[in-house]
């Protein structure tokens, strides 16, 4: 199973917020297409360094999520990333047009899971994940994801 079709991001952070968003090295305004689109499934990944650190999933354009979960400080229970005082982090962002919203998340299941048994450890940051049963096509999305993310 290929899934190297991603868009890879470094994000800087001040303050719980986006500073600069590069892209191949050079700085960009946003997010490129189609990781900006709304009602559209992503799966993204969360890097400090080579160690990830957050797996999520999401309909919402990406600057709107990242916003959210930035800004988040528990007023309706959710308090958002908690990874979002750090300086910079890598995002990875893989988008599944034609494909439902619970693909997406048993796959985000698995990948989270993945981690956790070759890592021994869940990623530093993880504070939920929902589990669906697999079918034998999401597993073999998410191993090879995990196998990308982990290049």
């Amino acid at each position: 199973m290929e899934v190297k079709n991603y868009h890879n991001y470094r994000i800087k952070l001040r303050d719980r917020q986006i500073i600069s968003i590069e892209r191949n090295g050079q700085k960009i305004k946003s997010f490129v297409e189609p990781d900006n689109h709304s009602k559209l499934p992503k799966l993204y990944i969360v890097k400090s360094g080579s160690e990830v650190i957050y797996v999520g999933q999401t309909t919402q354009n990406m600057r709107t999520r990242l916003r959210q979960g930035l800004k988040a400080q528990g007023e309706t229970g959710y308090y958002g990333y908690m990874w979002k005082d750090l300086p910079e982090v890598n995002l990875l962002i893989w988008c599944f047009p034609n494909r439902s919203e619970s693909y997406v998340e048993t796959i985000e299941g698995e990948l989270v899971f993945l981690f956790r048994k070759h890592k021994g450890k869940w990623p530093e940051h993880q504070t939920e994940i929902h589990f669906h049963n697999a079918s034998e096509d999401e597993i073999k999305v998410a191993q090879a994801i995990y196998e990308e993310a982990c290049r």
